[in-house]
């Protein structure tokens, strides 16, 4: 898409939300939400991020579709509705959004409007740019954690240089990728790689949530690697706010399939 489409999109409000569930792989419990966008195009219908999101982050544009996204969020889920689910809510930031001090002060101050508690709010870290300054993150880190936000490490993978570097500035979770998770089936060098992340997270004081998983094959092998959280289309596919609780009560209750319900 060309710049002025990108623009756009932004200024009359295309950004849309879906909702992908995490579930703990101890006993099934629903504990979070992560938030991804999408884009409604006029010709092309809803696209996903990979479509429409490295090109705003490449225009200079990540702040304000942060903003949108995040807008849109707390409205859809603002006062107790995340609390009577027993849900928290994952925003995607990339590194320069996270690094901006007034990124903080301005979502505060929408969180704080639409009435959700910051301990229902997790920040994690996009890895569409590389970490050149690892005192500034920290900093940034504990600007969130003291405002009383969990913070992630998103897409650790093969890919990821020197995650181990990150461990130690105060993030509570490592998330492994989709691509790690499940090149892990069938290949011993990615399965070792899984479980060193796995380790290094935990001996750092971070949980570990797995993407990607599809199956119960997948299920029982992040849950024997000490993996505690999962998401992926076995526990459901991204969906919007009006369908969670439908999600919910038919999970809990043991009804859903390996197909679950979403519109991606």
């Amino acid at each position: 898409m060309s710049l002025s489409e990108l623009r756009e999109a932004l200024d009359t409000a295309r950004i849309r939300t879906r909702y992908q569930p995490v579930v703990r792989l101890s006993d099934r419990v629903p504990v979070g939400l992560e938030v991804l966008a999408r884009l409604e195009h006029p010709q092309r219908g809803t696209l996903g991020p990979d479509l429409f999101v490295p090109q705003i982050e490449d225009a200079g544009l990540a702040y304000p579709l942060t903003q949108a996204v995040i807008s849109r969020a707390f409205d859809e889920w603002g006062g107790d509705r995340l609390d009577r689910l027993g849900l928290w809510l994952a925003l995607n930031f990339p590194l320069d959004v996270l690094l901006d001090p007034e990124s903080l002060v301005w979502m505060d101050a929408q969180r704080k409007a639409a009435g959700i508690p910051a301990a229902r709010i997790g920040v994690e870290l996009t890895e569409s740019r590389p970490v050149t300054n690892v005192a500034a993150l920290g900093e940034a880190v504990g600007r969130l954690r003291a405002a009383g936000y969990t913070l992630a490490i998103d897409d650790v993978g093969p890919g990821v240089r020197q995650p181990e570097q990150l461990l130690g500035l105060g993030f509570t979770t490592l998330k492994l990728d989709k691509g790690l998770v499940l090149g892990s089936r069938d290949d011993l060098a990615q399965a070792e790689k899984l479980s060193a992340l796995v380790a290094a997270a935990h001996g750092a004081g971070l949980s570990v949530i797995a993407e990607g998983i599809e199956d119960e094959l997948l299920w029982q092998r992040m849950r024997t690697a000490g993996v505690e959280q999962a998401q992926g289309f076995l526990i459901a596919r991204p969906m919007p706010a009006s369908a969670v609780a439908a999600w919910h009560r038919a999970w809990c209750a043991g009804e859903t399939s390996p197909a679950a319900a979403g519109t991606n």
